[in-house]
């Protein structure tokens, strides 16, 4: 029901490859790419992860926010997710959240998506959710979603932050 992110988490997952994390700062920005025999995942009508394809994280403590950017095997972003989650914790150097069920799919048309939100009801209505947890949630979506739409959220290293795929050598001949 709630999904944990732990920084490290994809270095042990079987479908993913690569594993780097940078530190600046604070800041903590990791990157993972998709194997080669990794399932297809698609989230609404957007592939997300396929071989070839890379994601990377990065937690923004000053933003109290975890934000997951994710690019195609060709190097084209194809969008962010941002869950709606408890405050950021660090423990050395690790950071670690669950989320509070909602989350926004931001695509690469740059329109935003309000994810879960039946789910968030069941568990709101079921009292699984502490009611300043479902507040915390509810500010939060309101907050997220209103800053995409002045432009003020991703911050210019999210919103900005591309990659550019090596090309093979014998495919530009």
């Amino acid at each position: 029901m709630f999904k944990s992110f732990i920084s490290g988490d994809w270095s042990h997952q079987a479908a993913m490859t690569d594993y780097r994390a940078e530190w600046f700062n604070s800041l903590l920005v990791e990157r993972a790419a998709w194997t080669e025999n990794a399932p297809t995942l698609e989230l609404l009508d957007t592939v997300i992860g396929a071989p070839g394809y890379v994601w990377f994280r990065f937690w923004l403590p000053d933003l109290d926010q975890m934000v997951e950017k994710y690019f195609d095997a060709e190097g084209t972003a194809v969008g962010l997710y941002l869950p709606v989650c408890r405050p950021l914790q660090r423990e050395d150097k690790a950071y670690r959240t669950s989320d509070l069920i909602l989350a926004i799919w931001y695509n690469a048309d740059k329109r935003v998506f309000v994810l879960r939100e039946e789910e968030f009801e069941d568990v709101v209505r079921d009292e699984r959710l502490s009611s300043q947890e479902a507040e915390r949630a509810e500010t939060r979506i309101r907050e997220l979603t209103a800053a995409i739409f002045r432009e003020e959220f991703p911050p210019p290293l999210v919103r900005n932050f591309a990659i550019a795929m090596e090309k093979s050598l014998s495919r530009s001949q």
